[in-house]
């Protein structure tokens, strides 16, 4: 029996990967052609929908408060404004942050960070994030977990709908935009005032060229 549970997870966990590089792609190269070429010159004003959804531990309680996560929420908001002209909304209800009722498996409260987060991926953590995520292919899920191996947030880019982040995490105000520009599309600059800094003392500059990844990824609508 477990062993088909974990044929179940990886099996899933490609057909996953494989539809978002699909749809990715089709938004780079038909939808959003417009961004991919000319995205540098932010315009017009596109969206980026998230829903911030907080576990629950196994007594059942909260491993944040809402509000612990409000600073990277408004930051986020004005980088993205700012940065690349996408305004920042919640995904249903009008809320940004929820806690999410569903009781997690042991996996997700403790899950792990870099090339360790593509292994859960295909395992039990990567299929609860994705059978419990805001929606599927345009809005951005972000779950607060209990930890994370190797860092305070993580995001395995366009081939995922979700990122995750920690309890450290989601007080470290930058955290979540880096997490969610990710989820768009760029990576890692190794410098220090780059929003995609890997280290927490980063800043919110961000090159040219990031604006066309960004603004032409599937996340970053026109609706």
């Amino acid at each position: 029996m477990p062993g088909i549970v974990k044929s179940r997870n990886i099996i899933k966990g490609i057909a996953r990967i494989g539809a978002r590089i699909i749809f990715e792609t089709l938004h780079r190269l038909v939808i959003n052609v417009f961004d991919s070429l000319f995205g540098f010159l932010n315009w017009p004003e596109k969206k980026l929908r998230i829903k911030v959804f907080i576990l629950n531990d196994v007594q059942g309680n909260a491993v944040c408060e809402s509000k612990d996560i409000e600073a990277a929420i408004d930051h986020a908001k004005k980088v993205f404004k700012k940065k690349f002209n996408v305004k920042l909304l919640p995904h249903h209800n009008g809320a940004f942050v929820e806690i999410l009722q569903k009781l997690p498996p042991a996996e997700a409260l403790y899950t792990r960070g870099g090339v360790g987060a593509l292994q859960e991926e295909f395992k039990i953590a990567g299929s609860f994030f994705a059978s419990n995520g805001s929606g599927v292919f345009y809005p951005v899920t972000a779950f607060v977990v209990i930890k994370m191996k190797e860092a305070s947030g993580c995001s395995l880019g366009p081939i995922s709908d979700y990122v995750t982040l920690n309890t450290i995490g989601v007080k470290r105000t930058s955290v979540l935009a880096h997490e969610l520009a990710h989820a768009c599309g760029l990576w890692h600059i190794n410098k220090r005032s780059n929003l995609l800094y890997p280290y927490s003392n980063r800043g919110v500059e961000i090159n040219w060229w990031q604006k066309n990844v960004f603004r032409s990824s599937r996340h970053v609508t026109y609706w």
